[in-house]
């Protein structure tokens, strides 16, 4: 029992002192009024002098004429609180008063400066750990901390939209680590807006110290080098939306989720979130490689500080319906940059002379010395596609030896009617072998070649891109070399700092950096919503629209859509400015398109319809399943909840009305165009 009570209390006592200043501050009053209770109970044994109103100078209560004003209990605070007091008091009090005197220098003064010390220490020490949460408002939150946090930091605190609004980051890392990284890439003003807290973010509790409900936008990116790290995000994201649905009036927030693995950030293209969750936040997906292959392949664009690295296209000459050249896209390297451009090329790649010869087919060639089992993979996850299209297989080890992958001949003898092919080369891309083939792709005048450079380790990847057949640097053919924390040695080499005139590395391009990679603004947002808006004015009016709608019109018709919908929107949008290069259109949109330009981008547009759907994850009916289709029950079921869609098809086959969709998004092309 005594050790009970002992262990009871000194735990207590540890816990208390270890943890936060108002527990201190409890335990010191309680011992104080523990004492002072003490040495009240004991004053009664001793005759106190009574209070009076006036000092007479015979009063019996005051020594020398001094006055008593106080009772026992303000007497005996006095001496507990000031030593100085024992001088004031009778003799036969002197030895008592004396003795709370010293318990009062002891308790009060002693442990009062040790506590208040001790707490203001502590106070320290947990800032300084990241475990105090403030009541923020219209703060951003980032939660999680990787390499790329810092540089996504850095866009925000310079990006004029968010104003001076606190950033608070959530990690389970150190927060001195934490904050010693973000010193790096923050100048002293904006390091003033960061916050740092120390928690899991798969906890409620720590989840709700981030005040999400009141923030003006969050990021879920998760920690480095986590092997369950997009299941992680996900639980965060559920929890996330069960604390906002518990507040009341709380608004959609903006959500932008990192996905690590590309099929999960697939998984999430196609497969909507609950209805609950969609009242609660706002979900933007993205994946760092896909957005790479965005910023580089559609935006063509790269800015860090002073400075901008403008991007070639693929089609550098407009191809168009009269033109013998294809384009060809040679990328180094099967790792997950490397896929993530390739497929955002088969999203891209369409032109209309595919429309009047069959055989002029966009290519994408993956090299890697892995080729035979990252094909495997690649065929496994995009296994629709390559349903119906053949492919070519070769081994640089018999390289006269070319490989035809057939399609599923399950679908029927119509298969082969895509206008984008793959090509998996076994072999490692220094070797003479390679670098004779790709001398071979850059001399022929009837294909558009370009490089892309896909490593994981950089300086592998820096020294393929400077080492390269001579023909491709002689020839300005572009090779981009996947960097990830600076382009500067390129820039240096290449002189686009210098603006000197053009050198032997003038189209060498550096991707991948790990800076300004997140699109903050979601330029291509506007443009996607426009396209939803196009196809629900056809579907209701059963014409074009002539203009567009307010962007509180744009954006309450985009929330009530499906995910997979929406993602359909921003592969459409992304495609606009390569159609209108295609009819020899420039920055300038044209106002208006003629029937004959409409008819051959209508063709086009279903072309890239079909290889978006594929690679979403939707197939094409076998001849059993088309005739089950005829019912239109059926037919929406198919498309719905089972992924096959009867439109995927070629653009011949299809019913008018289906085409007048295709003929309808090519006509307002321009009013897409125009929107930025």
């Amino acid at each position: 029992m005594k050790n009970s009570l002992k262990r009871l209390f000194t735990l207590r006592f540890d816990r208390a002192f270890s943890g936060r200043g108002r527990k201190q501050f409890a335990w010191l009053v309680g011992i104080l009024l523990l004492f002072f209770g003490v040495i009240y109970l004991v004053s009664w044994f001793f005759t106190f002098p009574e209070p009076s109103d006036a000092a007479t100078p015979d009063s019996p209560q005051g020594a020398g004429g001094s006055d008593v004003p106080m009772g026992r209990l303000l007497q005996l605070i006095c001496l507990f609180i000031d030593p100085g007091s024992v001088a004031n008091v009778t003799p036969e009090l002197r030895w008592f008063s004396l003795g709370v005197a010293i318990l009062g220098l002891l308790l009060f003064t002693g442990l009062l400066i040790s506590v208040v010390s001790n707490m203001l220490e502590r106070r320290v020490e947990r800032y300084r750990e990241g475990e105090i949460a403030y009541p923020l408002e219209n703060h951003v939150v980032v939660i999680g901390f990787d390499e790329m946090v810092p540089m996504l930091v850095r866009q925000i605190c310079s990006e004029p939209r968010y104003g001076n609004c606190y950033i608070l980051i959530q990690s389970v890392q150190p927060a001195d680590k934490v904050r010693n990284r973000i010193h790096t890439v923050l100048d002293a003003r904006q390091e003033r807006r960061i916050l740092v807290l120390h928690a899991q973010r798969n906890s409620t509790e720590e989840l709700e110290k981030l005040c999400t409900t009141r923030a003006r936008e969050i990021f879920l990116i998760g920690e480095a080098n986590e092997y369950d790290h997009d299941s992680l995000n996900i639980d965060s994201l559920q929890k996330i939306v069960e604390i906002h649905s518990k507040t009341r009036n709380c608004p959609r927030i903006p959500v932008s989720v990192l996905f690590e693995y590309q099929t999960t950030y697939a998984a999430f293209q196609i497969s909507d979130l609950a209805e609950e969750w969609r009242k609660q936040i706002d979900f933007h997906p993205f994946n760092f490689y896909e957005e790479w292959a965005k910023k580089l392949l559609v935006k063509r664009c790269y800015e860090e500080g002073a400075t901008k690295v403008e991007y070639p296209a693929l089609d550098r000459e407009p191809i168009t319906r009269e033109s013998d050249q294809t384009v060809h896209l040679v990328i180094i390297g099967m790792s997950r940059m490397g896929v993530a451009l390739g497929v955002e090329a088969a999203q891209l790649l369409h032109f209309p002379n595919f429309c009047r010869n069959p055989r002029l087919k966009s290519r994408i060639t993956f090299i890697d010395a892995a080729a035979d089992e990252e094909m495997n993979f690649f065929r496994g996850r995009y296994r629709h596609y390559f349903d119906l299209a053949p492919s070519r297989y070769r081994d640089m080890a018999h390289s006269d030896e070319v490989r035809i992958l057939p399609p599923n001949w399950d679908y029927g003898s119509r298969t082969d009617f895509l206008d984008v092919e793959f090509e998996f080369i076994k072999g490692r891309a220094e070797t003479p072998a390679v670098q004779n083939l790709l001398a071979k792709w850059a001399e022929d005048s009837k294909q558009q070649l370009s490089i892309a450079i896909c490593l994981n380790f950089p300086p592998q990847a820096m020294a393929m891109g400077l080492y390269l057949p001579d023909v491709i640097y002689a020839r300005n053919i572009p090779v981009f070399v996947r960097q990830e924390t600076s382009s500067a040695l390129l820039d240096l080499l290449n002189n686009r700092r210098k603006k000197e005139p053009l050198n032997r590395y003038s189209h060498v391009f550096p991707f991948g950096m790990l800076a300004n990679s997140f699109d903050l603004d979601r330029r291509n947002m506007r443009r996607a919503q426009l396209v939803n808006y196009i196809y629900d004015y056809k579907g209701t009016y059963g014409t074009s629209p002539s203009a567009a709608p307010s962007d509180h019109e744009l954006q309450q018709a985009w929330d009530k859509l499906p995910v997979a919908l929406q993602w359909s929107n921003f592969y459409c949008a992304d495609s606009v400015d390569i159609k209108l290069r295609s009819l020899g259109f420039g920055a300038t949109p044209p106002v208006r398109l003629t029937e004959a330009q409409i008819e051959l981008l209508a063709e086009v547009e279903h072309n890239r319809w079909n290889m978006e759907k594929l690679l979403l994850g939707f197939r094409k009916p076998t001849p059993e399943e088309e005739i089950r289709c005829r019912d239109k029950a059926v037919r929406k079921e198919y498309k719905e909840k089972r992924f096959i869609h009867p439109d995927i098809r070629p653009y011949c086959e299809l019913a008018e009305g289906t085409k007048d969709y295709d003929r309808c998004i090519s006509e307002c092309l321009p009013l897409v165009a125009e929107s930025k």
